[in-house]
């Protein structure tokens, strides 16, 4: 996959034809700007959307260790459901259940006789405290045992090789064989059949091999036993034999291929919100996932499944030393998810989790003759991993946060000066951690191609006092691309941005996108940058594009000016809706009017019917829309697009905070509000996603009072009147949808000029190249583009939207240049 396609031709020139938008590109590669960090661009993985149990991990067997019917650690059961606090662990998503054995099925054919159940005594070990207890009554004339399916099948290619691994013990007579097979939908064997022989009354542990003799995308494993009696398994463990490095315990090649074409500078492990949990139990602790792996405990994930800790500590340091990444490891510092259930370890109890933190270092970094480092070495690895980046915590969010940062920075940072520590600030405030500060600061971004776009400009002004910008966790998530998120506007929006990013290379050393792998039946709502099925993966557009600032990563950027213009900016055009931002409102009387005419007049008698919702509580009462919960709610007319229109209504204030939400302009995940009463219900202000547009103007509303509304829009200028007031009379800016950097790879002796164009319009440019002696005739020009701006890839269609390489002759020190609609371009030349 990946393949970048290659074409020979002459220098793209200018068209004949009428351009609609122009611009002028200065480089002066005689004025430097700031060095890029060599290892800017790492990747982030985390284990969400089964993107590593069910994905990268290569293990095939879903339930391996029977632990599945194990209920959430740390929620108790309320109403059917498992809730920590009022966060409910969505225990039953992924199939889940109690009492039982979750994705394991009994097989009973013929005249067989028999049954499958959970055993809860006489385990493996402690670690792992249930098996599967098969009692087999009766063989003769037909087959009983157990199946499994995987994680939404097993994937089998004619040829391939199975590595099979179990515990059993025996009892009640049982003298007879195991059978292993993988079989496909109709019950035929695609790969073994393997006999296994010498159970016995105690555990030991049993491995053979399985091969392929045809195709099958979605198999099923099988174990049938011989004889008469009962037989217990535990830890039933399948590996493809070709792993990434050909490692037992490995990865899936082709998923840990992809993500090493992305040439990571770094990798951010294990999360993420896996690294807080829902509760102080499930919060991730490394010790759990290192040693054998029937000795590592699972455990319920944030994400609504269990995690096996196959993939634990040991293997991602492995798996950076194998691509060369630098490791970054995140650790639980004492507070759980704010998005779940938001509790603290007590200040008093801190002192495991501050000793976490320093023997992760000594097993990543000791001498194998430390009690850590030990366990290192009898892993497979004698020489330290050298890790030197460590984020202590992940979104801490609440006041309590800080001093448990304080308690752990301090000690790691008296032990181990030589590392680089990195504190989250995404969702914190820099004062509350002042007197502790951090080596680099981590911030989160998710947000609309159009927000991204907006701030390609947003460390511009950043004070150059402050420890230096890691962007962790960055990419569109407004729902782009349908139910596989992810597409060519998506990946335009986070190039912009990322350009930004270069430009401020001075403060901002790394940036990685989130999340980085989503099975397609696995996924929790959120996307991936990478999707696969059993057999079958591909990269979306995103994929490509980072792929391409990470390959084309300059040694620093040089000075470059746009001139940029358009045939006419964007009207501002969308739907309609109404909301709040912490608080309780109604809604009534709304309407839209063009050119003159009622456009739209909704009727509340239809309740809530023809709209869509984001959040809030909302329903149709005594004749009015109305949002009854203290919450963020939004409520969406759709299908419907004006511009250059009037929007009226009534609103009122119920409770709570702050006032309400008038929205406009709502296209994607795109919108305008009038926000009425925000900021604790002192001003009122239009925003863009979030971002103001003009000035904010004092001024409150009371509860229980309707408020006449008004909004004008013509063109892009925004008037809004309350109660017959004029309030705001702004032309909102026009979006860039052209964008451009250099920079100078000095190994290469090449200038680097990277340009994005969002527009349905080609950019005539004209390349003004200052400050060297020559510029070669030769050019090498990568474009990523596609008809149009929702386009992605998918499964049947891996590369609909890849990189295409060309090389031309005919670049000067000024030269023309056409930008493709809807494009990326990379453009490299050897300058003197």
């Amino acid at each position: 996959m990946g393949r970048f396609v290659l074409v020979v031709g002459g220098l793209l020139a200018l068209s004949t034809a009428l351009w609609a938008d122009t611009a002028l590109i200065t480089v002066e590669a005689g004025k430097p700007g700031p060095r890029l960090n060599p290892r800017m661009y790492g990747i982030f993985l985390e284990e969400i959307n089964h993107g590593v149990d069910g994905g990268l991990y290569a293990e095939l067997i879903r339930n391996r260790g029977f632990e599945d019917a194990k209920p959430p650690e740390g929620f108790t059961l309320r109403d059917g459901r498992w809730m920590a606090g009022n966060y409910d662990a969505g225990f039953a998503r992924f199939g889940y259940f109690t009492n039982g054995l979750p994705f394991w099925k009994l097989v009973r054919e013929g005249g067989a006789e028999g049954s499958m159940n959970l055993e809860t005594n006489l385990p493996l070990n402690a670690a792992s405290p249930r098996s599967c207890r098969l009692e087999i009554g009766k063989v003769a004339g037909g087959r009983l045992g157990i199946a499994n399916s995987g994680f939404w099948g097993i994937g089998v290619k004619e040829g391939g090789k199975f590595n099979l691994s179990f515990f059993a013990r025996c009892a009640d007579g049982f003298a007879g064989t195991l059978t292993a097979t993988l079989e496909n939908t109709d019950g035929s064997v695609c790969a073994g059949p393997v006999e296994v022989k010498g159970v016995s009354n105690d555990w030991q542990q049993f491995n053979c091999s399985l091969l392929a003799t045809k195709p099958e995308p979605k198999a099923r494993f099988v174990l049938t036993a011989g004889s008469k009696g009962t037989v217990w398994f535990d830890l039933v463990s399948l590996f493809p034999a070709d792993t990434f490095k050909q490692r037992p315990n490995g990865l899936r090649r082709d998923l840990a291929e992809m993500l090493a074409a992305l040439k990571p500078g770094f990798v951010r492990f294990p999360g993420g919100c896996v690294v807080e949990g829902g509760t102080v139990e499930t919060a991730f602790d490394w010790k759990k996932s290192v040693g054998p792996l029937e000795a590592r405990e699972e455990q319920w994930g944030p994400w609504n499944y269990r995690e096996t800790h196959g993939m634990g500590f040991y293997e991602y340091l492995q798996f950076c030393e194998d691509i060369g990444s630098e490791p970054l490891y995140v650790g639980f510092c004492g507070e759980t998810c704010f998005f779940r259930h938001l509790s603290d370890v007590p200040m008093d109890q801190m002192g495991w989790v501050a000793t976490n933190f320093l023997d992760a270092v000594e097993f990543a970094n000791g001498d194998a003759s430390t009690p850590w480092g030990s366990l290192r070495a009898r892993s497979g690895h004698a020489t330290p991993f050298n890790l030197k980046l460590i984020e202590v915590g992940n979104e801490g969010h609440s006041r309590n946060f800080p001093p448990r940062y304080k308690l752990v920075h301090s000690l790691l940072k008296e032990k181990h000066p030589e590392l680089s520590y990195i504190n989250d600030l995404s969702f914190q405030r820099r004062e509350w951690v002042a007197g502790e500060g951090s080596d680099l600061e981590d911030n989160h971004f998710y947000n609309s191609p159009q927000w991204f776009m907006n701030n390609t400009h947003l460390y511009d002004t950043r004070d150059r006092k402050l420890p230096p910008v890691y962007d962790g966790e960055v990419a569109v998530t407004s729902g782009e691309g349908g139910p596989l998120k992810g597409n060519l506007i998506a990946a335009l929006g986070e190039g912009a941005f990322l350009m930004g990013l270069e430009r401020n290379a001075d403060v901002v050393k790394m940036v990685s996108y989130a999340p980085l792998l989503a099975n397609v039946r696995g996924r929790t709502d959120w996307h991936g940058m990478i999707y696969f099925d059993p057999t079958r993966a591909f990269g979306t557009v995103s994929y490509y594009l980072w792929r391409l600032f990470s390959e084309n990563r300059p040694d620093y950027t040089v000075q470059t000016s746009v001139e940029f213009k358009a045939d006419k900016p964007d009207d501002i055009a969308g739907g309609i809706g109404v909301g709040t931002w912490e608080g309780a409102a109604e809604f009534k009387d709304i309407r839209v009017e063009s050119e003159g005419q009622t456009a739209v007049a909704p009727d509340p008698s239809q309740g809530v019917a023809g709209w869509s919702q984001e959040g809030g509580n909302w329903s149709v009462v005594d004749g009015v829309w109305r949002q009854s919960d203290d919450a963020v709610g939004l409520l969406y007319l759709s299908g419907t697009t004006w511009t250059n229109c009037t929007f009226t209504l009534k609103a009122r204030k119920l409770h709570g905070p702050e006032g309400f939400l008038i929205v406009f302009g709502h296209k994607g995940g795109d919108k305008y509000w009038w926000n009425i009463g925000g900021w604790g219900n002192r001003e009122h202000a239009i925003e863009f996603n979030q971002t103001s547009v003009g000035e904010h103007v004092p001024g409150s509303v009371e509860a229980n009072r309707w408020y006449d509304l008004k909004v004008e829009i013509a063109g892009r200028r925004i008037r809004c009147f309350l109660d017959g007031q004029l309030i705001h009379d702004v032309t909102a800016p026009s979006s860039d949808h052209f964008f451009a950097l250099a920079g100078r790879d000095e190994a290469r002796g090449e200038l680097v000029l990277k340009a994005i164009n969002t527009s349905a319009r080609p950019v005539a440019a004209k390349l003004n190249i200052l400050g060297v002696a020559g510029v070669a005739p030769e050019e090498t020009l990568t474009v990523l583009k596609s008809e149009n701006l929702p386009d992605n890839n998918s499964l049947d269609q891996p590369e609909k939207v890849a990189p295409v390489v060309s090389r031309s002759s005919g670049a000067a020190s000024q030269f023309n240049q056409e930008f493709a609609p809807r494009s990326l371009t990379v453009l490299r030349f050897k300058v003197n």
